[in-house]
C-alpha cells in the first residue's frame, strides 16, 4: 500500500487474512458458504483495509503465498460507492493496476466467466429484474446471473464475494430492495439459478445491520471487529462533533445559521493557515458543505442558492472566483449560474483532491460514496423529519485532514453541523441517531448547542480576538485571511509575491511562505510585548516606510487594526498550557506520538535518489580528489 495502516488497521487486516484462508480451505472441505463478519466504526477506514486485504490476496505477503488469480467482486448499493472504492484502490494500493478495476454496467458487460486477477465493483441497482445485465437479448449471450454461476462452478477456490455497507445508504423499499439482492448472493437463488457464494466478506458499521443481512442463512460465520476506543486513540478521527441550532422563537433562522457557519468556516481557515504555516504542512484549505432543499416548478432549488452564496461573502469579505464553488445536483452535470458566478458541477468522490474547492451544494447524494477530509463546516437545509439522514451525512466528515490529533489547536479537531429548521428536541434525534445503529458506535464526542448558548470553549494556542478595523481611504487591509485578495470599491486586485521564495496559494491569492509566516511572529512579538505592558493594542508596521526595502512587496499597506481581547485572554500563557495538558495527559484521549518511517526503508530510498540522479558518482570523484 502507498500508505501506511494505523496499529488497529494493521491488526484487522491480519485477523480478516486469516479468517478468509481458514474459510476457503474449510469450504474446500465442506462445500458449506463461510461469510466473515467485518464490523468498524464509522470513520475507521473500511475501504483502506479492504484495499490492502485484496493487494495481500492478489500479490502475497509474508505470511500467505500470492493468488494472482483470484477472482475479486465488490457488491454495494450505490453507484457512487462503487467509485469511491475503486478510486481509493486506484491512489493507495501500489501494486494492482489501473486496468485490474472494472466496474460492470449494463451496457458493454458480457462474459461467460469474470477474468482471473480482476476486481468486478457490482452495485444492486443495476441487479433489478428490469436491467440489462439481468436480461438475455440480441446483443447478449450471458446474464450476470449466467455469469455469476460459471465462475462460482470453475473458480470456487479463488473467488472473493465482497459485501459493502449493507444498504447504509437507502431507507424504505429500496432498502428492502437491496437487503433481497445481496442475499441472493449469501443463500443463493433458485430463480437466478445462482449457488451461494463460496467465501463473502460484509463490512459494515454495526454488527446488527450486516446480521440482519445473514439471518437465516446456512451460512458459517466468523466475525472480525474493530471497536470504537481503537479508532478513537488513533487521532484518525475528529475529536468533536457539534451541532448548532437556532435559539426558539428567532425569525430568520436559515440565514441567522448560515452567517454563523460562515463565521466557524473563517475561523478554521485562520486557524489552519497559522498551523500549516508554522508546523510547515501543506495547506488544508477547509470546504463548507451546504445542503440544499430540493426544487419545485422547475426550480433547481427551493433554497435561495444566490442568496446564501451572497450571504457568505458578506460575512467572509471573500470574493468567490470561478471553480472554488460546486454543485453536485444529481438532476444535472451541467454548470449554473448562482450570485453572478459560474458553478460547476463535480463528482462526489473527486472532490477532495481539488484543492481550489472552498464550497459545495449539494442535495441527497454525499451520504453515501463521499470521503471528504477537509469538510470541516456543513450546513443543512434540510427539516427536522430528516434526522436519521443528516446523521448519516455527518459520519462522512468526521475525517481528520491530516490523520492526527491537533495538539496546539482543539478548533482544529472540531466538526460543527448547523441546522436551520432543528430545535433542541430535534437535534437530539440527531444526536441519537448517530449514537445508534446508524452511526455504528462512532467514536467520537457529540454536542448539541442553540446558537446563542455555547456550551464550550475551545482551548487554542492562538487566542480569539475581537477585531476592529479604521482602513484609510484608497488603502486595503490584509486581515481577513492572511494574504487574501482584497477588491475594495475602485481598486484592483493586488497579488504579493516573493520569487526567491517557496510561494504558496491561499484560495486565489498568492504569498510566500517566508512572509507569511514572518507575519504571523511579528505579530506574536507585538502582542507579547503589548500584554507585559498592560496594553491590548497591536498595529501593523506602515508599509510605505519599508517597501522600499523590501523589494517583495508589489503594494502599498497602510492600514490600523485593534485586536481588542477579554481580560481573561491576557491572565495565562495559553501555550504553556497546552504544553502542560499535552505533556501530563489530562485529556480524555491519548495524544498519539508522531510516527517514524522504518529507516532502512529510507535509506534504500536515498540510495535509489543518489544513484539515479547522479550524485552518488559525483561523490565518489569527490572522495578520489580529497585522496
Amino acid at each position: 500500500m502507498k500508505v501506511e495502516l494505523f496499529a488497529f488497521q494493521k491488526k484487522a487486516l491480519a485477523d480478516i487474512r486469516m479468517k478468509i484462508a481458514e474459510e476457503l480451505g474449510s469450504y474446500k472441505r465442506t462445500h458449506s458458504p463461510q461469510v466473515v463478519s467485518f464490523t468498524a466504526p464509522t470513520g475507521a477506514g473500511k475501504t483502506i483495509i479492504i484495499s490492502a486485504l485484496i493487494e495481500s490476496i492478489l500479490f502475497g505477503d509474508e505470511n500467505y503465498a500470492e493468488q494472482q488469480k483470484a477472482v475479486i467482486i465488490w457488491l454495494s448499493d450505490s453507484p457512487q460507492l462503487n467509485e469511491q472504492s475503486k478510486l481509493k484502490i486506484d491512489s493507495k494500493a501500489n501494486k494492482i493496476r489501473l486496468d485490474q478495476c472494472v466496474v460492470i454496467t449494463d451496457d458493454s458487460f458480457d462474459k461467460e466467466l469474470f477474468e482471473d486477477g480482476h476486481i468486478y465493483f457490482l452495485n444492486t441497482q443495476k441487479l433489478s429484474k428490469t436491467s440489462n445485465l439481468t436480461k438475455n437479448g440480441d446483443k447478449r449471450t450471458y446474464t450476470i446471473w449466467q455469469t455469476l454461476e460459471n465462475t462460482v462452478r470453475e473458480k470456487s477456490d479463488r473467488l472473493y464475494f465482497i459485501i459493502d455497507e449493507a444498504h447504509r445508504g437507502m431507507q424504505g423499499k429500496d432498502a428492502g430492495k437491496a437487503t433481497t439482492i445481496m442475499q441472493k448472493f449469501i443463500k443463493g437463488s433458485v430463480e437466478d439459478n445462482i449457488p451461494p457464494m463460496p467465501v463473502v466478506i460484509g463490512m459494515s458499521a454495526t454488527t446488527q445491520r450486516f446480521n440482519a443481512l445473514v439471518e437465516g442463512t446456512s451460512s458459517t460465520i466468523h466475525k472480525s471487529v474493530v471497536t470504537a476506543d481503537e479508532v478513537r486513540v488513533s487521532g484518525l478521527l475528529k475529536d468533536r462533533i457539534v451541532i448548532t441550532y437556532p435559539e426558539a422563537g428567532s425569525a430568520n433562522n436559515d440565514m441567522a445559521i448560515l452567517q454563523a457557519a460562515a463565521d466557524d468556516w473563517k475561523e478554521k481557515w485562520e486557524h489552519w493557515t497559522q498551523y500549516c504555516c508554522e508546523q510547515h504542512y501543506a495547506y488544508v484549505n477547509p470546504v463548507l458543505v451546504i445542503q440544499v432543499l430540493n426544487g419545485s416548478n422547475n426550480k433547481i432549488s427551493d433554497t435561495n442558492l444566490d442568496d446564501c452564496l451572497q450571504k457568505i461573502e458578506e460575512r467572509t469579505g471573500f470574493r468567490f472566483e470561478t471553480g472554488q464553488v460546486v454543485h453536485t445536483f444529481g438532476q444535472t452535470n451541467s454548470s449554473i449560474q448562482v450570485n453572478g458566478i459560474e458553478v460547476k458541477y463535480e463528482e462526489p468522490s473527486r472532490i477532495s483532491e481539488d484543492r481550489n474547492i472552498r464550497v459545495v451544494f449539494f442535495k441527497e447524494n454525499l451520504s453515501t460514496g463521499w470521503d471528504c477530509p477537509r469538510a470541516e463546516t456543513m450546513v443543512s437545509f434540510k427539516h427536522a423529519n430528516d434526522a436519521t439522514y443528516i446523521a448519516q451525512l455527518l459520519g462522512r466528515m468526521i475525517r481528520t485532514p491530516m490523520q492526527m490529533h491537533i495538539k496546539v489547536d482543539d478548533v482544529l479537531n472540531d466538526v460543527h453541523l448547523y441546522l436551520p429548521y432543528f430545535n433542541e428536541s430535534t437535534v437530539k434525534d440527531v444526536v441519537e441517531a448517530l449514537q445508534s445503529a446508524e452511526g455504528g458506535d462512532i467514536p467520537t464526542d457529540i454536542y448539541g448547542e442553540s446558537i446563542g448558548g455555547r456550551k464550550f470553549e475551545t482551548l487554542t494556542v492562538k487566542p480569539r480576538k475581537k477585531k476592529v478595523y479604521s482602513p484609510i481611504q484608497g488603502q486595503m487591509s490584509l486581515d481577513m485571511f492572511i494574504g487574501e485578495k482584497v477588491n475594495l470599491s475602485g481598486q484592483s486586485s493586488v497579488e504579493v509575491i516573493n520569487p526567491n521564495t517557496k510561494v504558496s496559494t491561499i484560495g486565489s491569492f498568492t504569498i510566500s511562505g517566508t512572509q507569511m509566516c514572518n507575519q504571523e511572529q511579528q505579530q506574536i512579538a507585538i502582542k507579547q510585548n503589548s500584554i507585559s505592558q498592560g496594553k491590548l493594542v497591536e498595529q501593523n508596521a506602515d508599509a510605505d516606510k519599508t517597501s522600499t526595502n523590501d523589494q517583495n512587496s508589489v503594494a502599498n499597506i497602510d492600514n490600523q487594526v485593534y485586536f481588542q481581547e477579554d481580560e481573561k485572554e491576557t491572565k495565562f500563557d495559553r501555550e504553556d498550557v497546552m504544553k502542560f495538558i499535552n505533556d501530563v495527559g489530562l485529556l480524555s484521549y491519548n495524544v498519539r506520538s508522531l510516527r517514524i518511517n522504518n529507516y532502512l526503508i529510507s535509506l534504500y530510498k536515498m540510495a535509489h535518489l543518489l544513484t539515479m540522479s547522479g550524485l552518488y558518482r559525483i561523490m565518489k570523484y569527490n572522495q578520489k580528489l580529497r585522496r
